[in-house]
């Protein structure tokens, strides 16, 4: 089922009764965007507020930016500072803003930068992006050089402050070793499964073994080149929930999110010159794709903004998943890492 007004009713009262959280979001936020995710049941999400590309200092000034919005639209949104602020949101009928990076690469090489982002209200942060940084590899890097000294600190620092280490858009062995590394568990913020769809984005069974072994935590993303089964057809709502099936039955229960990776509202010039077909920035994350794949069709089919969140509800409910298991899914899973993480 793929239209909002067609899903049951039971779907309906589910999901607008459920706490709702995103993994990750990266949508400018507009107060349309706003009126989106509220639209789309959804409680708190995890935006991206800077960009992958900022130093210090410009990732100082998007935050402070992000403190502005935030302010200028303080009756509908708040900043989640502990998972606390989550609940006050939903009782509230706000929508808790968790800011998080998807590159560390502005902390630079000083470890006192993490601190001075935490006390911003950072709570998320990747440890880097596609390609390499200070770090360790990202997973488009082919020599999987794993976690640099620098990057090994970092991880033990966010773990002294109690921020969530995200290593979505990592490489295999920076994961694994982020994993075995830190004393919290880690959030994969946006990922799916690498047996299904091969994408050099998505997670191995050897990592999401080692997450679940840890207690972390994954996000199941709605970008088409994460989910397609057949490189050359657009994939459907059916393949992301295929995603959640093969993650639960890999990890259990307790271990799978939603990470939609949804970004309305963003420029297609700078999204196209990081992921146009088989080019871009990074064409090895796109290369092989059909001619299915461009800017307004690179989400799954029907998952294209955040209003359609019921249908993610809708559909695990027809799979025959639980009520109390879907609340987990939608929300129970991210709500528990960050009350073990970041308190």
């Amino acid at each position: 089922m793929t239209n909002l007004s067609d899903i049951s009713q039971k779907a309906r009262e589910l999901h607008f009764n459920s706490l709702v959280i995103d993994g990750s979001q990266s949508a400018p936020l507009t107060a349309t965007h706003i009126e989106r995710l509220r639209k789309g049941g959804i409680h708190a999400v995890n935006y991206t507020c800077i960009r992958n590309t900022d130093d210090f200092s410009l990732a100082a000034v998007n935050i402070h930016k992000l403190h502005k919005t935030i302010d200028e639209n303080k009756d509908q949104v708040l900043l989640v500072r502990t998972s606390e602020d989550i609940i006050r949101a939903q009782t509230s009928r706000k929508i808790g803003v968790i800011a998080g990076f998807q590159n560390a690469a502005a902390i630079m090489d000083k470890l006192e930068y993490l601190e001075i982002f935490y006390l911003l209200g950072v709570r998320i942060i990747q440890l880097t992006y596609n390609s390499r940084n200070l770090l360790g590899d990202g997973c488009v890097e082919t020599a999987d050089g794993g976690l640099s000294r620098f990057g090994k600190w970092v991880v033990k620092e966010m773990n002294r402050l109690r921020m969530v280490i995200d290593v979505a858009h990592c490489g295999e062995r920076t994961s694994l070793e982020a994993i075995e590394i830190s004393n919290s568990p880690v959030f994969i913020s946006h990922s799916n499964a690498k047996a299904l769809c091969p994408s050099l984005r998505n997670k191995s069974d050897v990592v999401l073994k080692a997450l679940t072994e840890k207690g972390g935590v994954i996000g199941a993303a709605f970008w088409a080149p994460l989910v397609y089964r057949d490189p050359k057809i657009r994939p459907s709502l059916a393949d992301f929930l295929g995603h959640i099936d093969y993650l639960v039955e890999h990890t259990g229960i307790d271990h799978v999110a939603i990470g939609s990776d949804i970004g309305e509202g963003e420029s297609r010039e700078k999204y196209e010159a990081m992921f146009v077909g088989g080019g871009g920035i990074y064409p090895e994350i796109t290369q092989g794709l059909g001619d299915w794949y461009t800017f307004d069709n690179r989400m799954v089919e029907h998952l294209d903004t955040a209003v359609n969140f019921p249908l993610v509800t809708n559909g695990l409910l027809a799979r025959g998943y639980s009520e109390t298991d879907i609340k987990k899914i939608m929300g129970g899973n991210i709500m528990r890492i960050l009350k073990e993480v970041v308190n």
